[in-house]
C-alpha cells in the first residue's frame, strides 16, 4: 500500500516541527560552564591539524576558470543585482562560491574524521566507524570504477557512518550535514536501507556484540533546529510508519520509532542541539546539552592557531560583513568563562558568536 501523507502523519509532521529555539545568553552562560577545557583544547588541536591537511587541498584543486562554472542563469543574476562589473570581485565571488560549496559537501567527511572522537563522554567506547561497514568496504579495495559502482547497489552498511556500543545497547548514526542537505533521493535510500537491512543491522550487532539487546538507527543533522528544517528528515519516519515500525510513545517519546516484529530497534532524528547531546551521551542526551558550545568553542580555537593562519595567504576567511548583524548577539559580561577570554582572540569568539546563531530561530 503506497504511502500517503495522513491526517495522522500531518499530525507528526506538526509535531515534530512545533519546537522553536530562542536564544537566550543566560542559557548559553550557564552551558559554557559545563564545557570542559582540556577535552575542547584537545579537540581543537585535532581538528587544526585536520583543516591544515584538507582545507589547503580544497582551495588548490581548482586552476582554471571553467573549473569554477556555476548556473549561470543565477551567476548573470547575481553579478548584476551584485554590481559584480569589475572583474576581481567576479573572481572573487566564483571563488568564494565554490568554496563554500565544496565545504558544504566534504563538512560531513570532517564531522565523521575528527569531531566526534572525543565522544560519548564519560565513555571508554567512542563513536567509530561499524566494523561490519569496514569489511564491506574492504571488499572494494582494487577493483575498478565501474565494479566498485556495481557492487555498491548491493551495499548493506553504506548509509550508516558511525557506531558506538553502550552498555546493552548499539547506536548507528546516519550524519547528514544540515536541515536542508537531504533531498528526495537521499529520502528514499534511507528509507529503503532502513526497511531492507535493519533486521540484518540487528542481527550482526547481535553476533559482533553479544551483550547488546536494543539498537537506535538515529539520523542526525549537525545544525539548525526543527523549525528550519526542510521536512525530509521527517518524511522518512513517516515513510517507516506502516512498513514494520510503529510510534513508540508519542507524548513521552515524539517522533521515535520501533520495530514492530521485536520491538527491539528504534528509528529516530536529531537536529542541532539536540545532535550534539546524542553524540556527547547518546544514552542520556540531556546531560550532555553543552556539547555543541564545545565543538564550536574547538573549531573557533582551531581556526585561530597559527599552522591555519596561513590560509589567510589564500582567502580571507574573516566575514566581517557580518559585524552589524551581529551587534545583536551579545554575552552578558561574566558569560564567558575565564580560561575563554584569556584562551580565545577576538577573531575565534566573533567565529564563535557566528556558529551559535545557526542554532536558533529566534532572538538572533
Amino acid at each position: 500500500m503506497a504511502l500517503t501523507e495522513t491526517s495522522n502523519n500531518k499530525g507528526l509532521f506538526n509535531l515534530l516541527r512545533s519546537r522553536r529555539r530562542s536564544f537566550d545568553s543566560r542559557q548559553i552562560a550557564a552551558l559554557l560552564k559545563r564545557v570542559n577545557k582540556i577535552r575542547t583544547k584537545s579537540l581543537a588541536g585535532a581538528l587544526a591539524t585536520y583543516i591544515q591537511e584538507n582545507l589547503p587541498a580544497a582551495i588548490a584543486k581548482r586552476e582554471t576558470l571553467a573549473e569554477y562554472r556555476i548556473n549561470p542563469y543565477v551567476l548573470m543574476t547575481s553579478a548584476a543585482v551584485a554590481n559584480l562589473s569589475d572583474p576581481d570581485r567576479l573572481a572573487q565571488f566564483l571563488f568564494g562560491s565554490k568554496l563554500y560549496m565544496g565545504l558544504e559537501t566534504s563538512f560531513g567527511k570532517s564531522v565523521e574524521s575528527a569531531f566526534l572522537s572525543p565522544y560519548p563522554l564519560e565513555s571508554k567506547e567512542k563513536w567509530s566507524d561499524a566494523p561490519e561497514k569496514l569489511a564491506e568496504s574492504a571488499l572494494l579495495l582494487g577493483i575498478g570504477r565501474e565494479d566498485k559502482a556495481q557492487q555498491r547497489l548491493d551495499s548493506v552498511w553504506r548509509e550508516i557512518d558511525k557506531s558506538v556500543v553502550l552498555e546493552h545497547r548499539r547506536y548507528l548514526v546516519s550524519i547528514k550535514s544540515g536541515p536542508r542537505n537531504i533531498n528526495d533521493t537521499q529520502v528514499q535510500a534511507m528509507t529503503r536501507a532502513i526497511l531492507d537491512h535493519h533486521g540484518e543491522w540487528f542481527d550482526k550487532t547481535r553476533k559482533n556484540f553479544p551483550d547488546v539487546q536494543q539498537m537506535d538507527i538515529v539520523i542526525g543533522l549537525t545544525y539548525g533546529t526543527d523549525l528550519i528544517s526542510n521536512n525530509k528528515e521527517n518524511q522518512i519516519l513517516a515513510k517507516l510508519l506502516q512498513r514494520g515500525f510503529r510510534e513508540e510513545d508519542r507524548e513521552k517519546k515524539p517522533g521515535v520509532l520501533i520495530d514492530e516484529k521485536t520491538a527491539s530497534v528504534r528509528v529516530y532524528r536529531v537536529i542541532g542541539q539536540d545532535f550534539w547531546s546524542f553524540i556527547g551521551n547518546p544514552a542520556k542526551p540531556e546531560t550532555a546539552e553543552f556539547v555543541f558550545l564545545e565543538v564550536l568553542l574547538a573549531l573557533a580555537k582551531a581556526l585561530s592557531e597559527k599552522k591555519t593562519l596561513t590560509l589567510e595567504q589564500q582567502i580571507n576567511a574573516k566575514m566581517r560583513s557580518l559585524a552589524a548583524a551581529l551587534a545583536r548577539l551579545t554575552f552578558p559580561d561574566r558569560a564567558l568563562p575565564d580560561w575563554v577570554k584569556k584562551g580565545f582572540s577576538k577573531d575565534a569568539l566573533f567565529w564563535f558568536a557566528t556558529a551559535v546563531s545557526a542554532f536558533y530561530d529566534d532572538g538572533i
